[in-house]
């Protein structure tokens, strides 16, 4: 009887945790298609009389309350329990979604509610895989966080073509914009039951008093920094930036971009979400037969043919969804597996100061580029942006094959000893 009674309390547990993990799936749902939701801001700042650049201004505006708001959770990650961060984070963005729709008249106001947003989605973005990580074990995590940003991936996608549809009733872009931060609440009440669902396990772990564990005080993290530039991370880091600028431009001025060339913005959202999704979790395993430097170097050369695709598709629906799947098929495949080699060309006493270094990098460069992309779009045109977004790419490309030539030919002579 003490036998069944065990294992009947360790499958509630199970019952239980996989409760949890569905919970903080939906709630990511939630808040990532309300991201996707508010990929129709360009399209509003235009309504109400500004351009790209000025929607520049709007998103940017959060670069440095992010930032510093990442740099809290990364000196203090256990203040708080992840998911409760998640959820506040929610809120804020929810609040964020509900303020745009009470913007009317001119689009200034909106550098005000792109604060909330841009530092909300910030700290949703690093605090997610944080909260997921104390709910699944070691040889689960990878697989788990891989559900995590596929979910994210489906929200951003859906988004876009969801507020499609709604646009065009009576709700028009202030009444969408209402229902965002509606799904936010849902989200926030999703994020919430996770903490019911879940023990304290941080409380329990080994952290001094300033809530830092003890090996990650190991090296001063002036001492960390220092040995990560001077490390092959460095170049990692690079491709992230790059990487970053890429993607916050696709994604933030695809409405407009379709727009001017008489094309439907959702054909690019639902092709390239389907592409990213099916890399992540079909390609990436696939991937994992060959050498990570060859992965990396052959994803960004694909993502190079879809930049320079968007240069000539014109008004062809087909070539704009050809490009636009190419690009994700590129992406979802490169972006994890140069985050992957950062921390494993790291030495073990730094690898806890490189993804938070990452996360800074790409969420910095999120919300800070979108200023040059749209000053350069209202100034020059959307040729313009996507020959800068070449050169970028092509950058990636140098540094991919350039560090695979590199170790293979490292490796040769020891080789042939």
């Amino acid at each position: 009887m003490a036998v069944t009674g065990g294992m009947d309390e360790e499958a509630d547990r199970r019952r239980v945790g996989l409760a949890a993990v569905v919970m903080l799936l939906l709630g990511t749902l939630g808040v990532s298609t309300a991201y996707g939701i508010l990929l129709l801001l360009p399209l509003y700042v235009q309504e109400l009389g500004g351009n790209e650049a000025n929607f520049g201004v709007v998103l940017s505006g959060a670069t440095v309350t992010a930032v510093l708001c990442i740099g809290l959770l990364i000196r203090y990650p256990v203040a708080l329990r992840p998911h409760a961060v998640v959820a506040i984070a929610i809120a804020v963005y929810g609040i964020g979604a509900a303020g745009a729709s009470l913007v009317i008249g001119t689009w200034t106001p909106l550098v005000g509610v792109g604060v909330l947003l841009g530092t909300a989605w910030a700290v949703v973005y690093t605090a997610t895989p944080m909260a997921m990580s104390d709910m699944v074990t070691d040889e689960g995590r990878a697989a788990y966080f891989g559900y995590l940003t596929g979910t994210q991936q489906v929200g951003i996608g859906a988004g876009p073509v969801v507020a499609r549809v709604l646009v065009e009733t009576n709700l028009g872009f202030r009444g969408t914009f209402l229902a965002a931060g509606a799904i936010c609440l849902a989200a926030v009440a999703l994020t919430v039951a996770v903490g019911f669902l879940t023990p304290d396990v941080r409380a329990a772990c080994a952290c001094d008093r300033k809530g830092v564990a003890p090996n990650a005080r190991s090296l001063p993290f002036g001492e960390a920094v220092r040995r990560i530039l001077r490390s092959e991370a460095v170049f990692s880091l690079v491709m992230i930036l790059l990487f970053a600028c890429l993607f916050t431009s696709m994604i933030q001025f695809q409405t407009t971009f379709a727009g001017s060339r008489g094309l439907d913005y959702a054909v690019f959202y639902v092709t390239y979400t389907v592409a990213v999704i099916f890399s992540r979790f079909v390609l990436a395993g696939m991937a994992t037969r060959f050498d990570a430097r060859l992965v990396v170097a052959s994803a960004v050369s694909v993502m190079a043919l879809a930049v320079a695709a968007f240069l000539v598709v014109g008004s062809s629906a087909l070539l704009y969804g050809t490009a636009s799947a190419l690009l994700g098929l590129g992406y979802g495949l490169a972006l994890p597996s140069v985050q992957a080699q950062a921390v494993n060309v790291s030495e073990e006493s730094v690898r806890s100061r490189v993804l938070p270094m990452t996360g800074l990098l790409f969420q910095a460069a999120i919300l800070g580029f979108p200023l040059i992309a749209g000053w350069v779009i209202a100034a020059l045109g959307y040729a313009a942006l996507f020959a800068v977004l070449v050169s970028l790419v092509l950058a990636q490309v140098a540094i991919g094959w350039w560090r695979y030539s590199a170790v293979r030919s490292a490796a040769s002579p020891a080789n042939s000893r």
